[in-house]
């Protein structure tokens, strides 16, 4: 089986390679991350213009672009074989709730589906760890052992790991939820450069969520493994069905 991994966080991020290093034992790793960190980049695409891609081994890329555009180049640049699977991450800092529409971890792990390849999304609330996330990745390996051939065709699955798994500190922690509701407050700070002309710069978002059963975050709170199956296809059918009735 032939694994392309990518991430948003760049190509020196200690969760890629903590990928590479543990799933190269099991599958065919091949490797193409982006030269430095696209995070909150969602599937930005570079076109109209070049972009510059640096070989390693015949495994293992860098690209100046995105975490979708890395995923592109994989499957379609003809630098690696057939591609069966894509696995973005681990990222630097969970992505759940509304999350998933901003991060580039996701949107690496969409443009995967949106070509028909099961994909899978891995985060972590674990910041630099010591052990350079070699514990999710071992999971990641276990994870696919398990779930991988219920992945379905274009489909992604966005995973998150808290800090401290609670029970068996296993898979058998995962728990199957749908996305919660994410709140966000954000504060800018400005600064004039000449009259009529200012310099705005996000100064971090407060974030907050929702307290709903059966959510991502309700999981991770509980030191589960939340797992939340995501679709490309954004409609709300109930709100179509609704309107069409009209």
């Amino acid at each position: 089986m032939n694994l392309l991994i990518t991430n948003d966080d760049g190509i020196s991020s200690a969760g890629i390679k903590a990928l590479e290093r543990v799933l190269g034992k099991s599958y065919n790793t091949y490797l193409i991350a982006p030269l430095k960190e696209r995070s909150v980049t969602s599937m930005a695409l570079t076109v109209f213009q070049g972009m510059r891609v640096e070989r390693i081994n015949d495994n293992h890329y860098i690209a100046d672009g995105f975490p979708a555009d890395c995923v592109n180049i994989g499957l379609y640049a003809e630098i690696f074989p057939k591609i069966d699977f894509v696995i973005s991450g681990i990222n630097r800092g969970v992505n759940m709730g509304y999350d998933v529409h901003y991060s580039g971890t996701v949107g690496a792990a969409k443009h995967g589906a949106l070509h028909g390849i099961p994909a899978l999304a891995v985060s972590s609330g674990r910041i630099d760890p010591d052990d350079g996330y070699t514990k999710e990745a071992e999971l990641v390996l276990s994870f696919l052992s398990k779930y991988k051939s219920q992945i379905q065709s274009g489909e992604v699955w966005n995973l998150n790991f808290p800090p401290e798994i609670s029970g068996s500190g296993t898979i058998n922690e995962i728990v199957f939820t749908r996305l919660g509701r994410r709140r966000y407050s954000e504060k800018y700070e400005k600064k004039q450069i000449i009259e009529g002309v200012s310099e705005f710069q996000l100064n971090g978002s407060l974030l907050g969520h929702d307290e709903e059963t059966g959510t991502d975050f309700e999981a991770y709170d509980q030191g589960k493994l939340p797992v939340t199956p995501i679709q490309l296809d954004l409609t709300e059918k109930r709100r179509l069905s609704e309107l069409q009735s009209k």
